[in-house]
């Protein structure tokens, strides 16, 4: 990581800061879910690769309505990344400008896990009478996900899913980089539950491609299947929705 340069977050104008972290989401949301969608639209399909899932017709406006809907969660989304500088500004945390390859990829490995913890809480608390009903239910108008769903919320679900950073920031100083490729390698993840694609028909629920799976049937279901990317917490607190169903 040496051959980038420093950027120090808390020198950057707050402006650039909102910039750069609203862009980049904006960037990865269309990139990476427009190649998903035509993925699982036309490519696989042709190959022979995998089934699709659900075979539901998307509700009247459903894509528009997504897209709409996570445009407001990018804006918040980028309200953390200002959020960031200022903390390391005040001296709350601290944001290095480079780390080495290995330690990047370190800190990628324990968020992954971190965010599979801060999503079942998350979720899980969302799926409470009040907070379904009035937040949580806006998420679950994709009764058939798609790659555009990721997104797609209540702005409430929106700042509590994005917090996820700035919880654990104040216990490790994560450099740069990590928070450059984080949002990205969630985002990977979050639209693999959501592509409504099964990469691994042949596969166990432990598997980690058959996010997909697990997570079609909770937009199915409902309850159960809180999970972000592994089937480990939903497992420990019984609230697995069993194969098959």
């Amino acid at each position: 990581m040496s051959a980038l340069p420093d950027i120090h977050v808390e020198r950057l104008p707050l402006a650039l800061v909102y910039a750069i972290t609203a862009g980049g989401f904006l960037s990865i949301y269309f990139g990476i879910g427009g190649l998903t969608h035509l993925l699982v639209a036309r490519v696989l399909p042709a190959l022979g690769a995998g089934r699709p899932i659900a075979d539901r017709a998307l509700a009247p406006g459903q894509l528009g309505r997504e897209i709409r809907q996570s445009l407001v969660s990018i804006a918040i989304f980028g309200g953390y990344g200002v959020l960031t500088a200022i903390g390391a500004r005040a001296g709350l945390w601290t944001v290095l400008p480079v780390r080495s390859p290995g330690g990047v990829a370190l800190e990628l490995a324990f968020l992954v896990l971190w965010n599979d913890v801060h999503f079942y809480a998350i979720h899980r608390l969302l799926h409470g009478r009040w907070l379904f009903q009035h937040v949580h239910r806006e998420h679950h108008r994709a009764i058939r996900p798609t790659p555009f769903s990721t997104y797609a919320m209540h702005p409430i679900e929106a700042l509590l899913l994005g917090s996820v950073m700035v919880l654990v920031q104040p216990f490790h100083a994560f450099s740069v980089p990590t928070l450059l490729l984080f949002p990205l390698v969630s985002l990977l993840m979050n639209n693999l539950g959501h592509m409504n694609y099964d990469l691994v028909p042949g596969r166990g629920v432990w598997h980690p491609l058959a996010a997909a799976r697990r997570h079609e049937r909770h937009h199915r279901h409902v309850t159960g299947n809180y999970g972000f990317l592994l089937p480990v917490l939903d497992r420990w607190l019984r609230s697995e929705i069993a194969d098959g169903r």
